[in-house]
């Protein structure tokens, strides 16, 4: 066996420092927002209306970057740490919505129409943070594979040998985009099913006041 023959049969040393395995441990740290539940902020202002704009601001951001990011590989090199960086900070940021938000539906006490459109966007918000989730990890993968597939290893064979093709690299800029789609439309059918909720609960609300006791002294007819 050559010398050279040796040195790559060799194992090379693990540089945990890698901008890889950093975007790892931060992805993993983000998901402790799971367990944070801000219900007020502010002098007992519910939390959940000023929390969403986070995402609703970061998540579009970094679909239409990531998007663009697939396609034009160089940009993707250059930029992909910050752009995973702000992906996983929108992911964390979808968990603390999520947790205010279920504190605000429960005290409210909506009922009928409100309280469908309330369930919904729940539910339409669960599944945007599943895929969201998804999104921000194939996205390091895939800044992994970038790297690795281009002849920069990280020595770490459990990492290095599936990520080392080009065509795996190019698998997982597939996956970046329709993860990202995907995202988009249900960041759109979460905030659409919200403000159809708010919607209806102000109006839930503007009837409730009506039909009080003097709403209805006003309806009655005189002498009634």
């Amino acid at each position: 066996m050559s010398t050279d023959e040796a040195a790559l049969a060799r194992p090379s040393r693990v540089d945990w420092r890698r901008a890889e395995f950093v975007l790892a441990v931060l992805g993993f740290l983000g998901f402790v927002t799971l367990g944070i539940r801000i219900t007020t902020v502010y002098s007992g202002l519910p939390a959940h209306p000023l929390f969403v704009h986070v995402p609703v601001i970061l998540i579009p951001t970094t679909i239409l970057a990531a998007i663009v990011f697939m396609v034009r590989a160089d940009w993707f090199a250059r930029w992909g740490i910050a752009l995973a960086v702000v992906s996983i900070v929108a992911m964390s940021s979808v968990f603390l919505a999520m947790q205010a938000g279920a504190a605000l539906s429960h005290a409210l006490h909506l009922h009928g129409e409100a309280s469908e459109l309330i369930s919904e966007h729940s539910q339409a918000a669960h599944i945007l943070a599943i895929v969201y989730t998804a999104f921000t990890a194939v996205l390091i993968v895939a800044f992994a594979a970038m790297r690795i597939s281009a002849g920069h290893p990280t020595g770490l064979a459990l990492a290095d040998r599936p990520l080392s093709s080009p065509a795996v690299f190019t698998t997982l800029r597939l996956l970046v985009v329709v993860l990202a789609i995907i995202a988009g439309f249900m960041t759109f059918r979460t905030g659409d099913l919200g403000a159809k909720a708010v919607w209806a609960g102000r109006l839930q609300a503007a009837e409730a006041h009506a039909s009080g006791p003097r709403g209805r002294s006003h309806s009655a007819p005189p002498g009634a």
